[in-house]
């Protein structure tokens, strides 16, 4: 059913990951400078669907994040297709388990473009930003989703004993 417990669960990881990619949310920012044909300071704010670095205050350059971006709109159109399959619980456990891989391939690509990367030469500071545990949050609706589709299967399958 729509109203269940579940549905408020997976509503969350879809507004998790259509706001981070939507609106860009940063998950690292890297501060530091840029050694060219002079040394200029530079700030890199990697986000889930762009990185934007700012040279000397002035230049902006943008990557996008692609594979990430892809990652968490499919992850959150999933979730979203999950909620209105309330009567066919077995494949919303399927898409359960297809977010939890989408889950892994998101944190790899977190560290690839987070980590990975050198967007700055000389001196960087790194801060981590809150929304990096964004990943740990949909892991967790995506477990108590699930519980409570395993529990409508359950009580279903009770009540079909007693008839």
């Amino acid at each position: 059913m729509i109203q269940r417990k579940q549905t408020l669960w997976l509503a969350l990881i879809f507004f998790i990951c259509i706001s981070s990619v939507w609106i860009n949310i940063p998950f690292r920012e890297i501060e530091g400078q840029l050694d060219g044909k002079v040394i200029e300071d530079a700030l890199a704010s990697v986000g889930f669907a762009k990185t934007e670095i700012t040279i000397a205050k002035g230049r902006v350059k943008t990557h996008d994040n692609t594979f990430l971006k892809y990652c968490m709109l499919v992850m959150g159109l999933a979730a979203l297709g999950s909620i209105f399959l309330f009567k066919q619980r077995q494949k919303q456990l399927l898409i359960g388990k297809v977010i939890y891989g989408l889950v892994a391939v998101m944190l790899f690509l977190m560290y690839y473009y987070g980590w990975s990367e050198r967007y700055v030469d000389l001196e960087p500071d790194s801060q981590i930003i809150i929304s990096v545990l964004f990943p740990l949050i949909i892991i967790w609706a995506n477990f108590k989703a699930m519980a409570g589709i395993k529990h409508d299967e359950s009580l279903v399958k009770s009540y079909d004993r007693i008839r």
